[in-house]
């Protein structure tokens, strides 16, 4: 939050910036300062908690936005691809003369960020604060349009592991297969059947094991918070060999899944709530996926041996056993969800697609 406490504090005492005209806040989050740009103010958020957090305060929020705003206000993830990226795609979307924010935490390289920065568009102006620094700048046909295209070329979807997904920086092992995943796929049996959907899906690399090894699976449903993974999602699993077109849901997990019910669910949970580690994600990942299978439905998932998960596995599931612990990661599987888990259902309504 110190970037934004820092963007909220120039916001407020620099009363130029967005007072005229459209403004756009990339990876927006809400803060009261936003009230003052009523009426003329467009959020972007790829991450689902967030997106609602923005809609549940009462501010609108739409993806792949186009035309021209006078502001663009932009508050990086830390990944340096993602940022240089966003800060090229914000000089798309400025109007000419526009200006550009971005807030950025020290420790997540602001320093370095607004020297480039500057680098390419000449004149920036600074205020650090709260760990951070907010640095902005004026867009003119001067900015070095060769830089601009190299930072939206580093920051795109693209072609990974031989050609063989797709992925983009920024997303969780995107350019590489995690070994807790790596270990699942080397465990799931091949005669799993039935509805089957993947939590937290990432770029699909479950997904697609499931859809490849396992040919009794009738439909496949995949759930992920990070919006950047859908289309990653979407080209993936549309390249193998199965008539099964898998449903894509843009959600977060821990609100639910719906009134739906699985036969088997696999995962990967998280167990950072942004940057900062949270186990609890990973146990109600675990309960959200209980509530969401059928009565003899099973759950398979890999987590870090660190984490605290056998217990609530015993709470959810009949069954509930370790199947290996290898390396830094082990596999759990759940059958049969309790009767008390199964009655405290997911049916929350659906904010997805």
């Amino acid at each position: 939050m110190h970037a934004l406490d820092a963007l909220s504090y120039v916001l407020e005492n620099q009363p130029e910036l967005g007072a005229e005209g459209r403004v756009l806040f990339l990876r927006a989050q809400p803060c009261a300062v936003l009230e003052r740009f009523q009426g003329r103010l467009t959020c972007e958020q790829p991450w689902k908690p967030r997106a609602v957090a923005l809609e549940d305060s009462g501010f609108t929020v739409s993806r792949d936005n186009t035309g021209t705003f006078q502001t663009v206000l932009l508050l990086p993830e830390r990944q340096r691809e993602t940022i240089f990226g966003d800060i090229a795609r914000a000089y798309e979307l400025l109007a000419e003369g526009g200006t550009l924010v971005v807030a950025l935490h020290n420790d997540w390289g602001a320093k370095r960020t607004e020297q480039q920065l500057a680098e390419i568009a000449g004149e920036v102006q600074t205020i650090s604060k709260h760990h951070s620094r907010v640095f902005w700048t004026t867009k003119t046909s001067a900015w070095d349009a060769a830089k601009l295209a190299a930072w939206k070329e580093a920051a795109a979807m693209r072609r990974v592991l031989d050609g063989r997904f797709w992925s983009a920086p920024g997303l969780f092992h995107w350019d590489e297969i995690d070994d807790g995943s790596r270990l699942l796929t080397e465990h799931l049996p091949k005669n799993l059947s039935g509805a089957a959907a993947d939590l937290g899906a990432g770029w699909g690399y479950l997904s697609d094991h499931l859809l490849r090894t396992c040919p009794n699976i009738r439909s496949l449903d995949c759930y992920e918070a990070d919006g950047a993974a859908l289309e990653c999602i979407r080209r993936n699993l549309g390249n193998t060999p199965t008539a099964i077109r898998p449903k894509l849901h843009w959600t977060d997990v821990t609100a639910g899944l719906g009134a739906g019910k699985f036969d088997v669910i696999i995962m990967n949970p998280p167990f950072h709530d942004g940057r900062d580690a949270d186990p609890l994600l990973g146990i109600k990942f675990i309960t959200v996926a209980a509530s969401s299978l059928r009565n003899g439905g099973e759950l398979w998932l890999v987590a870090n041996k660190h984490l605290p998960y056998e217990n609530m596995m015993k709470e959810c599931f009949e069954t509930a056993r370790t199947v290996i612990e290898k390396g830094s990661f082990k596999i759990l599987h759940g059958t049969h969800p309790q009767a008390h888990v199964q009655k405290h259902s997911s049916a929350r309504p659906r904010r997805g697609r």
